[in-house]
């Protein structure tokens, strides 16, 4: 198979599913801004998590103001991103590794979101990345790599 082939084939690929999967512009995008600072990466991908938490518990409620006020607004009961990960592991929404996984992130996300002086080679974010679920090809990588990796394959399994 020829590059050019395969390139044209996900284009058509990835356009077919622009239009049809609401969430894929926004994964896409997200992919996009893992470019970003450290701080920007940790904050884009974790945001980008809780979002497609909150959707998901949403798609399992009855569209009204009590399902709206659980999951949005001051003090929603579902309205953190923790709240949410518990939610959705009670629901069998996701696995208990994929609510570990999500557990680091929120951790990793508090670390750069209330200090200043943060990089994903600091001690308490890299201990976090380093252990996070990676595949054989990113273990020797370094904390951003594999906190990168990791977030893309939890948000493609969300």
């Amino acid at each position: 198979m020829s590059k050019k082939s395969f390139l044209e084939r996900w284009a058509k690929f990835r356009d077919e599913i622009w239009e049809t999967d609401p969430h894929y512009r926004g994964f896409m995008a997200t992919l996009t801004e893992l470019n970003e600072t450290d701080r920007g990466v940790a904050l884009v991908a974790t945001s980008f998590l809780d979002t497609l938490m909150g959707d998901t518990i949403a798609a399992f409620l009855v569209e009204n103001s009590s399902a709206e006020k659980l999951l949005a607004g001051f003090n929603a009961p579902l309205g953190s991103l923790s709240t949410r990960i518990a939610a959705c592991r009670a629901l069998g929404l996701i696995t208990d590794e994929e609510a570990k996984q999500s557990e680091s992130f929120r951790k990793v996300r508090n670390e750069f979101a209330h200090r200043i002086e943060v990089t994903f080679e600091n001690g308490k974010v890299k201990d976090l990345c380093n252990n996070l679920s990676v595949p054989e090809s990113v273990k020797d990588a370094n904390a951003r790599a594999k906190f990168a990796k990791a977030s893309m394959l939890l948000l493609s399994a969300c």
